[in-house]
């Protein structure tokens, strides 16, 4: 009987999971939903050192931006965990659905913006990359567009008309001041996470009147 006993309890080691149902993205505890329209929700993930998501479903296509460095095993259901490692202010794409865990193996509490892509207000306009100074294309699909916008102390973008609708991922602690035609400038201050879902089309310029960089992450529903 103690034999028995052992190899119970070993089996319980080895395979944890077995029991567990996948639950809805929107129920899993570490996925805090932050924001939501009709085109878009929006998570905030936050796993502990030594932590684990629950296996959960993500229905829709999605993004999401990593909040710090991570080292990760990523699990997808039914098969075997695999390292999954994460720079900070990286992005990835992933079609859904897709069933899934991930586990923090590292001493640092794991962070990302997860943006579920619901459905698409389509363009206000012709529509094209923009061609800003320190803007750089991440990646290019069917469903968005992801770019990156990098601004040293001082620096500037030109006037420019964003006719996708978008939601932009702060990465950086900064303060900008954004000027938009007939409209009083408004002086912004971000910090790693923040972010902001802006409505096509949308006219605008940048300037990091801080001390600091500053960084974002743009994704544009096509």
């Amino acid at each position: 009987m103690r034999l028995i006993a052992l190899a119970a309890l070993s089996l319980i080691a080895v395979f944890p999971t077995l029991a567990q149902s996948p639950v809805p993205v929107a129920q899993e505890p570490r996925h805090h939903l932050k924001f939501e329209n009709e085109y878009v929700r929006v998570f905030d993930v936050m796993v502990p050192p030594g932590d684990a998501t629950l296996f959960h479903v993500h229905s829709n296509d999605y993004a999401f931006v990593s909040i710090g460095d991570a080292t990760l095993k990523a699990q997808a259901l039914g098969g075997q965990p695999g390292d999954l490692i994460l720079k900070d202010g990286e992005v990835r794409f992933t079609k859904g659905p897709i069933t899934h865990r991930v586990t923090n193996i590292a001493s640092n509490q794991f962070r990302n913006i997860t943006i579920e892509i619901l459905g698409t207000p389509g363009p206000s306009g012709a529509s094209k990359p923009d061609t800003n100074p320190g803007l750089s294309t991440v990646l290019d699909n069917d469903r968005v567009r992801i770019e990156r916008l990098i601004l040293e102390p001082g620096q500037s973008t030109i006037m420019h008309t964003h006719n996708l609708s978008a939601l932009s991922v702060f990465l950086t602690t900064a303060k900008v001041r954004v000027e938009s035609p007939g409209q009083k400038p408004q002086i912004m201050d971000y910090k790693p996470g923040d972010f902001r879902w802006r409505s096509a089309p949308t006219t605008h310029k940048l300037k990091n009147i801080g001390s600091t960089r500053f960084e974002a992450v743009g994704i544009d529903w096509k």
